[in-house]
């Protein structure tokens, strides 16, 4: 996706405070963490890792990570 299209996607998105992104990995601080990725994105075009990263989040909320937890030991 480019940076219009997810620019668009996420402003018209509720972001929650946290989000579990899947097995391992929760983000915190949604909304200021889309913000900074969005504008990375622009600034550094060429920096692919920014673009998944957002992949990554867009994937959590329209698909909700439900499964089991890390076991802690």
């Amino acid at each position: 996706m480019s940076y219009e299209e997810l620019s668009e996607y996420f402003s018209n998105v509720t972001l929650p405070e946290e989000l579990r992104l899947d097995r391992a990995s929760t983000q915190l601080y949604v909304a200021d963490f889309v913000k900074q990725l969005l504008k990375n994105m622009k600034n550094y075009p060429e920096n692919w890792r920014h673009q998944y990263q957002l992949m990554r989040i867009k994937h959590a909320l329209e698909n909700p990570y439900n499964g089991p937890a890390i076991p802690r030991f």
